[in-house]
């Protein structure tokens, strides 16, 4: 892949814009070229027209005689006004000085005419009064100089022009701005992330304080980003600091017995009892191992779900037979099952469940009742386990499916605070979840939630 030449966003912005600015001021150079002369053009015609138009209220026919009002302006600001039959001949006015303009009448509309190398602007209208009254062909004619009347003009021209290098200037200033506005604001975002790239300050936090829109996104999503980065190092430490807490105690218990093995136990009963106490720990450790490896499994997406439609009662009866006969019959389960089935991976759903109901017996006076229920929820399969122990805090409840974590009473309950977090990861798989409702002293209730298929 060819790599494409990096340049700063004030560059990029100010190069694009100059280029833009310059293609549009040539475009307006030409319109205003274009414009300005069609412009002047008619501007001079209105002009001529309208000065000529008022003129000829001053003229009127009188006894077989054209005749003017003391009103009658021969000249007015450079501009020659007279009076013509129809074969082009003067009847009053003048032409301008050292000139004779010709006596052909024009077309109605603004012509020039050229006379001793000067150009000029001439116009003829038919006025329809001395016509009417006369009963012949009367024209009025208006004539200046084009050189002088223009003149007035290309001020109006040459400012159109002066605009433009203005205009280029004020877009050039208007980019710099604008591209440091966007600028800076990335920049210090930059600065920020290799700060805590190079100094590993998670907390700190991008702030953007402008107007523009996408950069606040872009600030507020790197600042969730951050959080999330953060709380997952901080879980990842907390994990690790668990998993050390954890395995340090059986590995302590079995370095001790090991040596007090060694040196004694002199007779088989004394080896036999520590070997035992070697064997339960080291089962406890392989436990614990077992669960981090299938929490870590779950969590890495390693796991590929085995699918098959299975009866969840079933399931869920087999586990309550194993916990009846572990606590020797000191826990009693009220069953109310609606023969619920979905397609599930066997194996991992029958670790949820185990997880679930042991949890509710752990945390649960012996003798204890442990009710389960079961039904379908619109396009779900709900299972509800609910049991009247000593119940979750309301601060405990949002950390009870984080690894190794316990709530203070069943700190020296057995067990390593993992087999919710392997309930919720499994549930989760599936395309459930699992809620949580509890009372401090009265009991909880846990809702497991998996898709119909």
């Amino acid at each position: 892949m060819r790599r494409v030449k990096q340049v700063s966003i004030t560059k990029y912005i100010t190069a694009y814009l100059i280029v833009l600015v310059v293609f549009i001021s040539v475009f307006m150079s030409l319109f205003v070229n274009i414009l300005a002369d069609r412009m002047i053009h008619y501007d001079i015609q209105s002009t001529m027209i309208r000065k000529t138009i008022k003129n000829n209220k001053h003229v009127n026919y009188d006894n077989g005689e054209l005749k003017t009002d003391k009103y009658f302006e021969y000249e007015d600001d450079d501009m020659y006004f007279q009076v013509l039959d129809g074969d082009g001949k003067v009847l009053i006015g003048k032409n301008p000085k050292g000139i004779d303009i010709p006596g052909e009448i024009g077309n109605q509309k603004l012509h020039i005419l050229k006379e001793k190398g000067k150009e000029y602007y001439v116009i003829d209208r038919v006025n329809r009064k001395l016509t009417e009254a006369t009963g012949e062909i009367v024209y009025s004619r208006c004539i200046v100089e084009k050189r002088d009347i223009d003149s007035k003009y290309q001020t109006v021209k040459y400012i159109s022009y002066g605009s433009i290098p203005v205009f280029m200037l004020i877009v050039l200033l208007s980019s710099f701005v604008l591209s440091r506005n966007i600028s800076e604001p990335l920049t210090q975002m930059s600065k920020t992330a290799a700060a805590i790239g190079n100094e590993g300050e998670l907390s700190r936090r991008m702030e953007y304080g402008g107007k523009i829109k996408e950069l606040s996104i872009l600030a507020d999503t790197n600042n969730h980003m951050l959080e999330r980065v953060e709380n997952m190092f901080d879980t990842q430490k907390q994990f690790s600091s668990d998993v050390a807490h954890e395995l340090r105690t059986p590995l302590a218990v079995l370095l001790a017995q090991c040596e007090y093995a060694k040196e004694h136990t002199d007779t088989k009963e004394e080896f036999e009892e520590s070997i035992d106490v070697i064997y339960r720990q080291a089962m406890k450790t392989n436990r614990i191992v077992t669960k981090l490896l299938k929490l870590n499994r779950l969590e890495s997406g390693r796991v590929v779900l085995d699918l098959e439609e299975a009866d969840l009662d079933e399931i869920i009866c087999s586990v309550c037979d194993d916990e009846e006969l572990k606590n020797k019959n000191q826990v009693k389960f009220q069953l109310s099952l609606s023969g619920v089935r979905t397609q599930v991976d066997i194996g991992l759903a029958l670790i949820l469940f185990q997880n679930i109901i042991q949890n509710a017996v752990k945390y649960s006076t012996l003798p204890a009742t442990v009710e389960i229920m079961t039904g379908y929820r619109e396009d779900n399969v709900v299972i509800s386990v609910k049991d009247y122990g000593c119940g979750i805090k309301p601060e405990d409840i949002q950390k009870l499916f984080t690894p190794f974590y316990r709530v203070e009473k069943s700190r020296n309950s057995e067990g390593f605070g993992l087999g919710l977090s392997l309930a919720d990861r499994i549930a989760k798989l599936h395309g459930g979840n699992i809620s949580v409702e509890s009372k401090w002293g009265e009991g909880s209730i846990f809702t497991v939630v998996l898709p119909k298929r």
